[in-house]
C-alpha cells in the first residue's frame, strides 16, 4: 500500500485558490474499503507550549501534544485506490498551517492508517515583490542605460 500522489508544500497569496491532491494505492487484487480523510492541524504560536503535562491518580504524569485540530472532509470507496483534491477558496491568512491527508484501509482484519501533511503559507496580499522583481527595480534606479527596442515608428 502506497500514496500515488501526495499533498506538497505550498505558499500563496491572500485570496488566492488552491488544491492539494492526495491519493492512494491498496496492495493486492482483493477490493478494499478506503476512506481519505482531510484535517486541518494549526500549529500553535512558538511561544505558547507545546505539550502538556496530565497528572493522573496513581499514575505518572503523562505529556501529550497540544494543537488544534479541525476535521475537514472524508471520502469512501470500495476498491483498490482513492483520491481527493481538497478545494480551497479564497484563502485567507488565518487558514495557514498544515494540512494532514489520513487514509483507511479496511481491508485486512485490522485496519491500517496512511498519513501525509502537508504545509500551507499565506502571505500577505500585499506583500513585497519576490527577489527577482526587486533586483529589477533596483537594477532601474542605478541608472543603467534604458534598451532599445528598435526604430521608431
Amino acid at each position: 500500500a502506497t500514496f500515488t500522489e501526495v499533498p506538497k508544500d505550498v505558499t500563496v497569496r491572500e485570496g488566492d485558490d488552491i488544491e492539494m491532491p492526495c491519493a492512494f494505492r491498496a496492495s493486492g487484487s482483493t477490493s478494499y474499503s478506503l476512506e481519505i480523510q482531510w484535517w486541518y492541524l494549526k500549529e500553535p504560536a512558538r511561544e505558547l507550549a507545546h505539550e502538556l503535562a496530565i497528572s493522573v491518580p496513581g499514575s505518572r504524569s503523562k505529556v501529550i501534544q497540544c494543537c488544534a485540530c479541525a476535521f475537514l472532509q472524508t471520502v469512501r470507496v470500495q476498491g483498490n485506490d482513492i483520491s481527493h483534491r481538497l478545494r480551497l477558496s479564497g484563502v485567507r491568512r488565518q487558514d495557514e498551517g498544515v494540512y494532514e491527508c489520513r487514509v483507511a484501509d479496511y481491508g485486512d482484519d485490522e485496519t491500517q492508517e496512511h498519513k501525509a501533511q502537508a504545509l500551507l503559507r499565506v502571505l500577505s496580499r500585499f506583500a513585497p515583490p519576490d527577489v527577482q522583481a526587486a533586483e529589477a527595480v533596483s537594477h532601474i534606479q542605478s541608472g543603467a542605460a534604458p534598451r532599445r527596442h528598435g526604430p521608431a515608428a
